[in-house]
């Protein structure tokens, strides 16, 4: 199916998500997925295979991260690039986050076998978060999460900010999600085998301002809320089905999120869903969905109230063999899926 197909299929879907705000009054927000003229950005590199995508307001650019080179890399609005960030300590470059409040931007880092820049101490070992100067790219701090927990295997892979710079991890093959401060210093912040499962669980995650993150369970399908100030006391957010294959999670509102889910468990996804809540995400509900067809999406990220996912068949290169590696050249997409519209 191409994609006027998929539109046409898809149709413009509308939600209407009510914020409730300080001053008591409510603000709402339409979240409309598909329709006519949507953009279509493609990366002009060759083989770059992104995972994660960020929006730098300052400069207007696109920020993504590489899985193949571990570069990181500026895109601007027809899809030209360069590199922002050169760093050989990073392996496979995940998931990403731009703190415009302290000038920041945070690469997560691992090694499951796709990246040039192989871990010395094997695939599945290393687990790392580089934090760097927004501007001009340079390394503040490089922080080896996988010391906290040596003995297990380790996929690093998204990140949050709290409203005090302090920096969440998730751990996609170790059941827990770590913690760095602003000064470089990690800990543990929760673990729990209740995250414990085959394949890839923990995956995206984002800080909701009223303390909690919102995560995202990629094989089991669902959706936790960890409060900051008590992680052990999580609970599974009831959202009525389960979503197999999350991945990229992006806070639209307070009452609202964007999933990106692919791939897991022997279950094709490759849907976007816009998720609700309106008891402070005790409990959920999806929306709206628009259904991709068969590129892989991650996640998503939302810039001049326009939303956008990226794709680029990134399970093409994870599962090839080494000389199929080297063939690669798919191009990645940021594939514009709707609009955020104020009221």
């Amino acid at each position: 199916m191409n994609m006027v197909d998929r539109i046409q299929a898809v149709g413009v879907l509308i939600i209407t998500v009510y914020t409730s705000i300080f001053s008591g009054t409510v603000l709402a927000k339409s979240i409309n997925l598909g329709g006519m003229q949507l953009e279509a950005i493609s990366i002009s590199k060759k083989a770059l295979y992104p995972e994660s995508i960020q929006y730098n307001p300052t400069t207007g650019t696109f920020i993504v991260g590489s899985f193949r080179d571990g570069k990181i890399y500026e895109v601007d609005g027809s899809g030209n690039h360069k590199v922002l960030i050169d760093d050989v300590r990073i392996s496979s470059a995940l998931g990403i986050k731009v703190d415009s409040k302290l000038n920041r931007l945070l690469v997560v880092t691992a090694d499951i076998g796709a990246s040039l820049n192989a871990y010395d101490k094997g695939a599945k070992k290393l687990a790392a978060l580089g934090i760097y100067d927004l501007v001009t790219g340079e390394a503040l701090h490089f922080v080896n999460l996988g010391d906290l927990k040596p003995e297990g295997e380790h996929l690093a892979n998204g990140v949050a900010l709290d409203d005090d710079g302090n920096a969440y991890i998730t751990d996609s093959f170790y059941p827990v999600i770590y913690k760095v401060d602003t000064n470089g210093n990690a800990s543990v912040f929760l673990e729990n085998n209740r995250f414990d499962t085959n394949g890839i669980n923990l995956n995206g995650l984002v800080y909701h301002a009223n303390g909690y993150l919102l995560v995202a369970a990629k094989t089991e399908g669902v959706l936790f809320r960890v409060p900051i100030s008590a992680p052990n006391d999580f609970t599974e957010i009831k959202l009525g089905r389960k979503i197999i294959g999350l991945d990229g999670v992006t806070l639209v509102d307070k009452n609202s999120i964007v999933v990106v889910a692919n791939r897991a468990a022997n279950v094709n996804t490759d849907k976007a869903f816009v998720i609700t809540s309106e008891d402070d995400w005790g409990t959920a509900q999806v929306t709206a969905e628009y259904e991709f067809g068969n590129v892989y999406p991650t996640t998503s990220v939302v810039r001049n109230n326009k939303i956008y996912v990226l794709h680029s068949r990134l399970n093409e290169l994870v599962r090839a063999d080494k000389e199929t590696k080297k063939r690669l050249m798919t191009k990645a997409t940021i594939q514009q899926i709707g609009r955020v519209i104020p009221r």
